[in-house]
C-alpha cells in the first residue's frame, strides 16, 4: 500500500528529471551548433613589432624549457622579456636561457603582482605595436606566436588567445582531474557567445590600452586579474576575442589534493568575482547533471532499465573528454563522471571566499 501511494510522486519526480535531461541535451546540441570556425580577415604579411611579456614569480618545474620554446619562434619580429625580481629564482633561469629581464616597477600599487609586471613592461617598452602575455608555466610550439598574432590583422579583433592543455607528468588521480578541469575553458572559448580573454597566452594591439584603459587595467577593483580587466576593456570597446582552437600551449602539471583544490577554488573565485552570474548558472547546471546522473544509475536498477537512457548525457561528456585527451581509459571515464561533483564543490567553496592567495601574495575579493 505505501508503494501505491508513492507511485504518483515517483512519476512526478521522474517526469521532472526527464525534463531536466532534455534541457541538458538541448544545451549540448546548441553548444555544438554555436561552435564556429573563426574566419577573420587576416592580412598576409602582417608582422607587427611585438613584445612578448613573461611575468615571472618563483621557479616553474620546466621554466628553462619554456623560455627556450618562447625564444625559438618561426615569427621573427619580436622581443622576449621576462619581468622578474633579481632576487627571484626565476631570474637566474632567465639569464641562463639568455632572455632579457626587467625589474618590475614599484609604481603600480593598486593591482595584482602579475598586472604590475605586465604594466611595468608596457611602460618601459612603449615602441611596440603588439603586446603578448605568456604565462611562465606554458610551453609553446614553434608557430605559436605567428598563429596568435594573425587574427589581430583584422580590425574587429581586440584580443587573440590560445588556451593551454594540462598535461600530467604522472599518472596521479589529481593531476588527471586538473587535465579534465581545463576542458571547461576550451569549451567556453569555442563559442563567441561565451568566449573570454584568457591571460595565459594572449595578444593585443597597443591601442587597446589607451590612457583611460591603462588606468582601469592597473587601478580598478578588477585589477587583481589581467584576464578580467582586459576582458572588460575589450568588451567595452566593442571588439572581438579571437580563439585558435587548433593550437594549444602545454602546461605540465603534477598535483595532489591540496594543490588542486587550492588552484581550482582560486580560479573559480576569480570567475565569480568577475561575474556573479557564473555562480548561479554553474550551480544550476552541475546540480542538474548530478541529478540526472544519480537518477539514471539508481533508477536503472530500482525502477526500469529504460532509465539507462538518462546516462546518455554523461556518456556524451565522457566521449568529449576521450576525444580531447586521445587516451580512452577506465580512469578517464570515472573522472568524467565525478567532475560535476568537483565543479559544484568549487563553486560552493569559492562563493564563500573573500580573499585568495596567489604566488604567496594575499588579495582581497571584497
Amino acid at each position: 500500500m505505501p508503494i501505491l501511494r508513492m507511485q504518483p510522486l515517483l512519476e512526478a519526480y521522474l517526469g521532472f528529471v526527464c525534463l531536466v535531461f532534455l534541457f541538458l541535451i538541448a544545451l549540448d546540441v546548441s553548444g555544438v551548433a554555436r561552435r564556429e570556425t573563426d574566419s577573420w580577415n587576416t592580412r598576409k604579411g602582417y608582422a607587427p613589432k611585438t613584445l612578448v611579456i613573461i611575468p615571472c614569480r618563483g621557479e616553474e618545474p620546466m621554466l628553462y624549457e619554456n623560455f627556450i620554446a618562447a625564444k625559438t619562434q618561426s615569427y621573427r619580429n619580436y622581443k622576449l622579456l621576462a619581468v622578474v625580481d633579481r632576487n627571484d629564482g626565476a631570474y637566474g633561469i632567465a639569464r641562463k636561457a639568455r632572455v632579457a629581464c626587467l625589474q618590475p616597477s614599484t609604481r603600480f600599487k593598486r593591482c595584482s603582482d602579475k598586472v604590475r609586471r605586465i604594466a611595468s613592461a608596457i611602460v618601459a617598452f612603449r615602441g611596440y605595436d603588439v603586446y603578448v602575455i605568456l604565462d611562465s608555466d606554458e610551453k609553446v610550439g614553434e608557430r605559436w606566436l605567428e598563429e596568435l598574432l594573425a587574427p589581430l590583422s583584422d580590425a574587429r579583433v581586440g584580443i587573440s588567445v590560445m588556451f593551454p592543455v594540462f598535461k600530467p607528468t604522472d599518472r596521479g588521480f589529481w593531476s588527471r582531474i586538473k587535465q579534465v578541469w581545463g576542458f571547461v575553458g576550451q569549451s567556453l572559448l569555442e563559442s563567441r557567445r561565451t568566449r573570454f580573454a584568457a591571460g595565459g597566452s594572449m595578444a593585443f594591439r597597443k591601442g587597446l590600452l589607451d590612457s583611460g584603459s591603462f588606468r582601469f587595467f592597473t587601478s580598478s577593483k578588477y585589477s587583481i586579474s589581467d584576464d578580467i580587466t582586459l576582458n572588460l576593456i575589450v568588451r567595452k570597446k566593442g571588439l572581438e576575442v579571437a580563439y585558435n582552437a587548433d593550437m594549444h600551449p602545454i602546461t605540465y602539471v603534477r598535483e595532489n589534493a591540496a594543490t588542486l583544490f587550492e588552484w581550482a577554488n582560486r580560479q573559480t573565485a576569480l570567475s565569480i568575482f568577475a561575474n556573479r552570474k557564473i555562480l548561479y548558472y554553474g550551480v544550476c547546471y552541475y546540480s542538474a547533471e548530478i541529478l540526472v546522473l544519480l537518477t539514471g544509475i539508481v533508477g536503472t536498477f530500482a525502477v526500469s532499465p529504460l532509465l539507462l537512457l538518462l546516462l546518455l548525457h554523461a556518456a556524451s561528456s565522457v566521449m568529449k573528454n576521450v576525444s580531447r585527451t586521445g587516451e580512452p581509459s577506465a580512469g578517464l571515464v570515472l573522472i568524467s563522471l565525478i567532475m560535476p561533483f568537483f565543479y559544484l564543490s568549487n563553486l560552493l567553496v569559492a562563493s564563500t571566499m573573500r580573499s585568495i592567495t596567489w604566488r604567496g601574495i594575499r588579495y582581497s575579493l571584497r
